[in-house]
């Protein structure tokens, strides 16, 4: 993965921050990711290899976040922890840990799961373990009982207001790490409003919160400084444009900050403030992510809430003519969308792109993570799950899913055209300017002209 890494792990420069700020100091990496023996093929863990990793790495606590699909992985991995030190704690946590966390609990090689978010639960879980202090006293914790069995304890810590949370340990890793990154991935709120049946965000708060907007800058400057100034930012806030106000206000300081190029992703209804849309641009910003998800709007009051479909053509103009570059997230397999209902989705979006109005779009096959709605009650929307092999949900591989409305296989077939098709639709050179594409001015209407005077 030299070279090809996509960013760096965000929660451990997080976590590392609130662990050094209550004292805990001896903090490393046991980096196998970017390793290339840590696998003898692929799907396959080398053993061997990840337990002469841990011996080099020996601690008194190791600590996970996997992903869904890799949390096969991060047991193996733990399995390992358990042969090398056996006197070590696991503690998992994060967005599957969270959902999943009794099940994760009760894994022979899982000691501890700190659910929601960490900031004050795993402070207060090491003080227990370092001082023989009972864990039953720790807040927001599923752990093993003696016999086998798990429980959480019943204490539930308030979530920290952003401005509480202390600034993060930038130095995780070395600074030549920054060679292998493609960018730096930044925040400036926790939580979403938003419950779309397929996202697992609410696992970190309904209610965004926001951080004090000097501490945001003085982390970009960090990073930057660490990695490299010339990397880009990505914002991972799930609506980056969701509050103009707060928005302005960042843009405002990103724009006299003056070298900070960055992309960010929103949603379509939060992209009809024609102050935002001038500011983007003014304020470094090169791409814009759009979840627009699927053509078919009965699927959207099902699945997305408050997205008007009507908008969208009207919508991306402005942001095209603004002089950003758009890209959208298309999600094909909805459970109340039959194979030709798919297809119509695939078609639009290649639409979009004939005209100019988006330059890119990614593909996923819809996934039932566990923490989204549509795993915990998948029967209310029209799915049955085949299975809970957690290492095959993934948005390239075949649903794990079945609707009256169309089979895996079907619903596969269609995602395959759809790479197809959307590869041809990109295979030409994308407007990314801040003029009108030659030949297309008089389809752009007068914001551009009027923002551009």
């Amino acid at each position: 993965m030299r070279k090809n890494m996509w960013e760096l792990p965000h929660w451990m420069h997080w976590l590392a921050g609130v662990l050094v700020a209550h004292g805990y100091n001896d903090i490393d990496v046991v980096d196998l990711y970017t390793d290339p023996n840590t696998f003898t093929r692929p799907g396959q863990l080398a053993v061997d290899a990840v337990e002469a990793a841990l011996r080099e790495h020996p601690a008194d606590v190791y600590l996970f976040s996997p992903m869904t699909v890799n949390l096969c992985y991060a047991y193996e991995i733990s399995d390992a922890v358990k042969r090398v030190h056996p006197a070590a704690a696991v503690v998992y946590g994060g967005v599957v840990a969270t959902p999943l966390a009794h099940e994760v609990a009760g894994h022979p090689s899982v000691d501890y799961v700190v659910v929601e978010r960490g900031e004050q639960a795993l402070p207060a879980l090491l003080d227990a373990l370092a001082d023989g202090g009972d864990v039953a006293d720790v807040g927001n914790l599923v752990h093993q009982r003696s016999d086998g069995t798990t429980a959480r304890t019943t204490r539930r810590y308030p979530d920290l207001h952003p401005s509480e949370i202390p600034f993060p340990k930038v130095d995780l890793f070395p600074a030549s790490t920054g060679e292998d990154i493609r960018y730096l991935r930044q925040v400036y709120a926790l939580g979403c409003p938003y419950k779309c049946t397929f996202c697992t965000i609410q696992t970190i708060g309904q209610r965004p919160d926001y951080f004090p907007l000097d501490r945001v800058l003085e982390e970009i400057r960090a990073y930057r400084a660490r990695y490299g100034r010339h990397h880009n930012i990505y914002w991972g806030d799930e609506t980056f444009t969701l509050h103009p106000d707060h928005t302005l206000e960042l843009l405002d300081l990103l724009e006299k900050e003056g070298d900070i190029n960055y992309d960010c992703q929103t949603r379509l209804n939060c992209l009809t403030d024609d102050r935002i849309l001038r500011k983007l641009k003014s304020s470094g910003c090169q791409w814009v992510e759009i979840g627009l998800e699927t053509a078919s709007q009965e699927s959207h009051e099902t699945h997305k809430h408050h997205m008007k479909l009507s908008a969208t053509r009207e919508t991306l103009k402005k942001v095209r003519d603004a002089g950003l570059a758009a890209c959208s997230f298309t999600v094909n397999g909805f459970p109340d969308q039959s194979p030709d209902d798919m297809r119509r989705s695939i078609d639009w979006v290649c639409q979009l792109l004939e005209e100019d109005l988006l330059q890119a779009t990614y593909l996923f096959g819809l996934v039932p993570y566990p923490g989204s709605a549509m795993f915990e009650t998948p029967e209310r929307f029209g799915m049955k799950l085949l299975h809970r092999d957690f290492s095959l949900y993934h948005e390239d591989l075949p649903p794990v899913f079945a609707t009256d409305k169309a089979t895996p296989d079907q619903v596969y077939e269609v995602f395959l055209e759809g790479q197809e098709l959307f590869a041809q639709a990109m295979d030409k050179t994308p407007y990314f300017g801040s003029a009108p594409a030659p030949g297309t001015a008089d389809e752009y209407g007068t914001f551009w002209a009027d923002a551009h005077v």
